[in-house]
């Protein structure tokens, strides 16, 4: 049976929760890192990096176990994907790319939606850099890539 690893990507309120949810598949996100022992989400900008590879770490053990799984987050370029391509590859997986982008509405529908209280200019600054034809994105983060 082959596994498959869905990436559902949009801005911020657009309906990459909802997607996922309506696949019935196992879902991660990087969101989830953020959720304490309460059930709060305490964001904290520090702690970026560290919900990333969490979500990168828990994606790769359901892969392993062969459970299909959707993992829905900005995905704003191709090299925030770009672990995710090459664990598919990697553990030959099949990989389908979800773009929901906006879901038709505008920056100002977006920050009234999304749930983690994303404001309008953070919502602008990622609908500016979207990389709507992520194949042809840059896979190298932006900090390596004059190294």
């Amino acid at each position: 049976m082959t596994v498959t690893l869905y990436l559902v990507r949009g801005l911020p309120g657009s309906g990459k929760t909802t997607v996922a949810d309506e696949m019935m598949v196992s879902d991660t996100t990087a969101d989830d890192f953020f959720i304490d022992r309460d059930g709060v989400y305490r964001f904290d900008s520090d702690k970026i990096p560290a919900a990333h590879a969490w979500c990168l770490q828990e994606t790769t053990r359901h892969i392993y176990e062969g459970r299909t799984t959707v993992v829905h987050n900005t995905f704003t370029q191709r090299w925030e994907m770009e672990p995710y391509i090459q664990l598919a590859e990697r553990l030959d997986a099949r990989l389908v790319v979800v773009s929901v982008f906006d879901g038709g509405l505008t920056d100002e529908e977006l920050t009234e939606r999304n749930t983690h209280g994303v404001p309008i200019d953070a919502i602008a600054r990622m609908r500016g850099r979207f990389e709507h034809d992520w194949k042809s994105g840059n896979p190298i983060p932006p900090r390596e890539r004059s190294k």
